[in-house]
């Protein structure tokens, strides 16, 4: 008892119960995922910028300040650095811009404040006006198969790109897979060959913040030129070649087909990873190589079109739920399936 009694009438320097260590700091920051970092980084300095020039105040911010800020958002002021304006912003984009405003004063020790109600029913009006103009939120378009296989054939076998390029059209069309999620991906650790394929390793998902984990069963494909497991398999024995080491699974090539580690490499400087963007800009290009239309297309594209194929052929939503680790009754996966069945199914058939 003395012990404790010694302990307890210890001085402790004031504030230490409100102060944290760099380590546990570090921690908390890389519990956000990158993306979602800059996308609020971004937005938080637009309204710091809108709120400069209107002469409110950021931080606390009223309920009135975050419901004019909507209004702005939704009217098209936006400013751009080179001073344009952006346009009216779609209705989640300006959800977005509240949820990084509401989040940097829970951060700061103003959890109640704003009061977002003003402003989500300004964002509720916007979505009814933009419905009632006929304009709808662009979704990335989903790839069919014949685009895929256009695009696979697309792409040079002889190089170092192509050969990459194939290998992660098509790895990230069988999986229905984030494009966070692709470029995680690492040559030690995540991949595993089996008898029937490779099991893919997802360490972590925009549904999986803890950290779980989850094996994707990637199978050989019905069709060589369009089989995720050759295409990958080709690409890992030609890195292998020239990069002995493990590490990324997916690697910058400039224009020349160099890597970063080698000697006259012109690419940007960075981690020796391929980016998401990156992801999306690789699509692209093969599209354009293959005549297929580039409109909406993203790296999402991939996900969108595994899910509609898959449905397509027949395969059980669940299955296809489970595959691309969407939550249960995921509104996102529902769109896929109705603008498949809108076609597939014809209540209308036999009657007119």
């Amino acid at each position: 008892m003395n012990e404790i009694a010694a302990v307890e009438n210890t001085l402790v320097p004031a504030g230490i119960d409100h102060t944290i260590s760099p380590e546990t700091a570090r921690r908390i920051a890389n519990a956000t995922p990158p993306n979602t970092i800059r996308a609020y980084t971004a937005d938080r300095a637009a309204f710091r910028r809108w709120c400069a020039l209107t002469g409110r105040t950021p931080l606390p911010a009223t309920a009135e300040t975050a419901a004019e800020y909507a209004t702005y958002l939704a009217l098209g002021g936006a400013l751009q650095h080179d001073g344009s304006r952006k346009g009216s912003a779609a209705p989640r984009t300006i959800e977005r811009a509240l949820s990084a405003i509401r989040t940097e004063h829970r951060e700061n020790g103003y959890p109640d404040t704003p009061d977002l109600l003003g402003a989500r029913r300004v964002v509720k009006d916007h979505r009814r006006e933009r419905s009632d103009r006929g304009i709808r939120d662009r979704q990335a378009t989903a790839i069919s198969v014949d685009d895929l296989r256009a695009m696979v054939d697309a792409c040079d076998p002889d190089t170092l790109a192509g050969t990459r390029d194939r290998a992660l059209i098509v790895l990230g069309f069988s999986m229905m897979v984030r494009r966070s999620e692709l470029v995680a991906l690492n040559t030690l650790g995540d991949l595993t060959d089996t008898r029937d394929g490779v099991d893919v390793l997802i360490r972590w998902s925009k549904t999986d913040q803890d950290a779980i984990g989850e094996l994707v069963a990637v199978h050989y494909g019905a069709h060589p030129r369009t089989c995720p497991v050759r295409l990958l398999g080709a690409w890992r024995e030609r890195l292998a070649a020239v990069r002995p080491a493990e590490g990324p699974l997916w690697i910058p090539i400039d224009k020349k087909d160099r890597l970063p580690h080698q000697p006259g490499y012109c690419g940007k400087p960075g981690t020796g990873r391929l980016t998401g963007k990156a992801v999306g800009i690789i699509l692209r290009d093969a599209a354009r190589r293959a005549g297929v239309s580039t409109d909406a297309l993203s790296a999402h594209s991939l996900r969108a079109g595994g899910a509609t194929a898959a449905y397509s052929a027949g395969n059980d939503l669940l299955s296809i739920s489970r595959r691309g680790r969407w939550k249960d009754g995921s509104p996102v996966l529902l769109r896929y399936i109705r603008d498949v069945d809108r076609w597939k199914n014809n209540p209308m058939s036999g009657v007119l």
